[in-house]
């Protein structure tokens, strides 16, 4: 029985200063729909600022989101509720 590498490789997102998104696997820009997209089909995504490699996948993630819910509700309000409550304590 053969072995097979699970591993899978993250796909990095580059933000520019201007807003937009560069994936840097597929060198094109992207929209949030479609990383929303690669992430629904299962990619390991990792977003960063280009210039200061800051990590802002978790920034990202809630925009596609947000995103989300304005064109329609599809999230329950007390899961939204529970995760601002579980979420970073205020500085």
């Amino acid at each position: 029985m053969a072995l097979h590498d699970t591993r899978m490789t993250t796909r990095t997102i580059k933000r520019y200063s201007n807003r937009k998104l560069y994936d840097t696997q597929d060198s094109h820009y992207v929209t949030l729909q479609q990383i929303a997209g690669l992430i629904r089909n299962g990619d390991e995504i990792k977003v960063i600022d280009k210039n200061t490699q800051q990590d802002l996948t978790a920034a990202t993630m809630a925009q596609i989101i947000f995103e989300e819910e304005k064109r329609g509700p599809r999230l329950p309000v007390e899961g939204l509720r529970r995760i601002i409550r579980s979420g970073l304590p205020a500085h």
